[in-house]
């Protein structure tokens, strides 16, 4: 395995816009399952691992080969431990963690989202996440200055009115710009970087509070139907008990605001369907 020290464009792997020059050419990109994706990065061989600066996950950029098809993804390793009692009694944050990341992608896909790239638990340096890379997408400030910006701003305003309910239901601290990627192709919105989510908290975020709740009717059916047993099959060894109880007390929180939203303002504009 290759291991590159010499680039320290951190930023420009954590945007991924389409502005970014590949450090090696791919292979053209269908649409892919998740699950050849998820056996893509668990089976494809490391041919190049490209360190970043210093992040709490130890974030990497790796190019993947399998049968002829060329690759990039990220990778993070580091924290892999899952918060202990003590933190929680303390109210403390938790700490960042590469578990999140797969945890976060296995939530959204039990959701119907369909917005967070797949991710799969690897050992590369040590155990932690792949995680696929999107390709040719920028974040929207970026689409704008290079003229790509996406054309539909209606279809955007609904995805990231979806994407305030995933981070107020996951807890997710740290949601920035260059989180949320957009593909000029076909306007979809992409959200990266889960490693602070899952936090042992009640409170929602003021960014789903603040506007009428916009969701399919499909999302809030599966909201209503998550339960602890089947969360503890999902997240088996990514979250705690504590965390998934947490989950669910904002998730009937936020099916209330729904609720209220509904009879406030109709069910025409809270549904996206």
């Amino acid at each position: 395995m290759q291991v590159d020290f010499s680039s320290k464009v951190w930023l420009a792997v954590l945007i991924l816009t389409s502005s970014a020059v590949p450090a090696v050419t791919l292979a053209e990109e269908g649409e892919s399952s998740d699950e050849s994706m998820e056996a893509f990065l668990l089976d494809a061989e490391v041919v190049r691992v490209q360190e970043m600066l210093p992040g709490s996950t130890f974030p990497m950029a790796l190019e993947l080969e399998m049968s002829g098809t060329v690759r990039k993804a990220a990778y993070k390793y580091r924290p892999a431990d899952l918060p202990d009692s003590p933190d929680i009694a303390k109210g403390l944050p938790l700490p960042d963690s590469y578990l999140y990341e797969v945890a976060a992608y296995r939530l959204d896909r039990a959701l119907g989202l369909g917005m967070v790239p797949v991710a799969v638990i690897r050992d590369v340096h040590a155990e932690g996440a792949v995680i696929e890379w999107i390709s040719d997408a920028g974040t929207v400030k970026s689409l704008k200055e290079d003229g790509d910006h996406p054309r539909d701003s209606e279809s955007l305003g609904r995805q990231l009115a979806i994407m305030n309910l995933f981070d107020a239901l996951i807890s997710n601290q740290d949601r920035k710009p260059s989180d949320q990627l957009v593909t000029p192709g076909d306007g979809r919105l992409h959200l990266l970087d889960h490693s602070r989510s899952f936090q042992i908290s009640d409170e929602i975020s003021q960014a789903f509070l603040a506007r009428p709740a916009s969701l399919p009717r499909a999302v809030l059916h599966r909201l209503i139907q998550l339960d602890a047993e089947s969360l503890s099959e999902l997240f088996a060894g990514l979250v705690t008990d504590a965390q998934i109880e947490s989950m669910l007390r904002r998730r009937d929180r936020i099916v209330k605001k729904i609720g209220a939203d509904r009879e406030e303002f109709g069910d025409d504009k809270v549904f996206q369907d």
